[in-house]
């Protein structure tokens, strides 16, 4: 594995802590007595180092106590390297683009969406249930991948980001 594959995956992780502030901050996707939950949460695993937890955990034996070569059969084994990795990137991606194709579509209709399942019968509305859908299910594609990555690092490092992420897809998928 080059140290390049390696810095995707770490890029990946940044993005996904990206992607769920931008979630939690945006009014019509979380519901308002949810939201500051959700952001204190976000915010605890930054105090906790949490994302960069598991981003480090990718480097180095100086860094980790791994060598690269241990580091490497562990991604290996859960399929995080070569075309295995371009695969699931390339599917994160794609499902990233159609979610926010979505959200920016529902934010351009000026028309605010209700949060309740049942009363998104209005034009916003209905934006912002697919975009709600697109990106619960951007969440879960990225499950697949963060899963095998948690499994791949020695201990529990990034469990508590996946818990997180989940509950933030739960709400989502509504």
């Amino acid at each position: 594995m080059s140290r390049e594959e390696r810095q995707r995956i770490a890029n990946s992780v940044r993005d996904l802590r990206d992607l769920m502030y931008e979630i939690v901050d945006e009014a019509l996707l979380v519901p308002a007595p949810l939201r500051g939950t959700f952001r204190s949460a976000l915010t605890d695993l930054d105090d906790r180092g949490a994302f960069e937890e598991v981003i480090n955990a990718l480097h180095s034996e100086e860094e980790t106590g791994r060598d690269v070569a241990t580091i490497e059969g562990a991604l290996d084994s859960v399929g995080l390297l070569g075309r295995q990795l371009e695969l699931k990137l390339a599917v994160i991606d794609w499902a990233n683009a159609r979610a926010r194709a979505s959200w920016e579509q529902a934010r351009q209709t000026g028309l605010p969406g209700t949060l309740e399942p049942d009363g998104d019968a209005e034009e916003g509305g209905s934006l912002w249930q697919r975009a709600r859908k697109l990106l619960a299910k951007l969440l879960e594609t990225i499950d697949n991948f963060f899963a095998s990555l948690i499994k791949a690092l020695a201990g529990n490092i990034g469990e508590i980001i996946l818990e997180n992420k989940k509950a933030l897809e739960s709400v989502l998928d509504r």
